[in-house]
């Protein structure tokens, strides 16, 4: 069984450690991202020179930057916010390109 993310649970502060980050990629993040960071943060420790890990610290920067937005209020009704006065939904998008493909009859 999968850990899911924990949504009622505040923010987190932005995490300072590596530890940290895992922790709340763990808990906050969305299903598969630890392990897409670990997997990430592998290649780019493996594939580096030894004395620039300017790859490592970008894989690191880039989970941090995702996990601030995931845990980010804003973005996330910014998210959900409707779009040119419309929300829009999977399904509303599959019977619009119906009807333009000429599908509604």
């Amino acid at each position: 069984m999968t850990t899911q993310p924990d949504h009622e649970s505040p923010a987190p502060a932005r995490p300072a450690t590596l530890h940290e980050l895992r922790t709340a990629l763990s808990r906050y993040g969305l299903p598969g991202d630890r392990e897409a960071f670990e997997q990430a943060l592998a290649a780019a420790l493996d594939s580096s020179p030894i004395g620039d890990l300017a790859a490592v610290a970008e894989v690191i920067a880039t989970y941090r930057h995702r996990l601030t937005l995931r845990t980010s209020t804003e973005a996330m009704d910014s998210l959900a916010a409707p779009i040119g006065g419309q929300q829009w939904t999977p399904a509303a998008d599959v019977f619009a390109r119906l009807r333009a493909a000429g599908g509604d009859r």
